[in-house]
Parts: C-alpha cells; sequence; structure tokens
C-alpha cells in the first residue's frame, strides 16, 4: 500500500502525524490479511485532519473578503437599479442607461469574484 493510495483511501491530509499512523498500519497490513479497505477504516479513526493556525487564517482572510465583496455586490446592484430609474425618467438621457449598464457589470464581476473565493474554500 502506497502513501497516496492511503491518503486518498481515508481522506485525510498530508502531515506528520498521519503519515506515521500510515507507516503503522502499513505495517500491519503486510502482516496480516486486511484488505486496503480495512485500513482504511482504521486509518480513518486514527488520523488527524485538523487545521493549522495558517489555514485558519487564511481561511478567516478569504471569508472577510467575502463578506466584503457582498457588501460592494449590494451596492452595485442598488446603484444599478437607482440609474435605470433616472434613465426610465428621462429617456433622452443615455448617461444613466450607461452607468446602469456598467454596474451590472460590476456586480456580475463581483459575483464571479465570490464565486471563485467559496470555490476555493472547499479545496
Amino acid at each position: 500500500m502506497l502513501y497516496d493510495e492511503f491518503i486518498q483511501g481515508t481522506g485525510c491530509k498530508q502531515n506528520e502525524h498521519n503519515y506515521k499512523v500510515y507507516k503503522d498500519l502499513e505495517i500491519m497490513y503486510m502482516n496480516s490479511d486486511l484488505s486496503k479497505e480495512e485500513v482504511y477504516e482504521y486509518g480513518k479513526k486514527l488520523v488527524d485532519n485538523s487545521k493549522s493556525v495558517k489555514e485558519i487564517e487564511y481561511e478567516k482572510r478569504i471569508k472577510a473578503e467575502i463578506a466584503d465583496l457582498k457588501t460592494q455586490l449590494a451596492q452595485f446592484q442598488a446603484d444599478a437599479k437607482m440609474y435605470m430609474g433616472f434613465y426610465n425618467e428621462d429617456k433622452t438621457d443615455t448617461y444613466w442607461k450607461s452607468q446602469a449598464k456598467w454596474k451590472k457589470e460590476l456586480a456580475q464581476d463581483t459575483k464571479n469574484k465570490i464565486r471563485e473565493l467559496k470555490w476555493i474554500l472547499q479545496l
């Protein structure tokens, strides 16, 4: 059984503790008639998947950025609605229509950034 197989089979992170668990279970696997799946089940109970301080800080920064982007998104959407209202009142002035379009584009870009950051959090 390879370490990569163990990582994939247990879904654990690659760290020193989990490598030691792997080495112990590998010896057990080699000296018994246990299947890999049975070893993976034992491994799932023994591995440590807790997050490091760096990972926690990284997630905090991303979540704060998402919150900020959501605030900006709400403002862009409100501005676009307001500008379209101005345009609808006086259809001769296309300035407000162009401003509304620009704010809608900013809102869409912001939605995409939020989606990307949420995807990063899932990794």
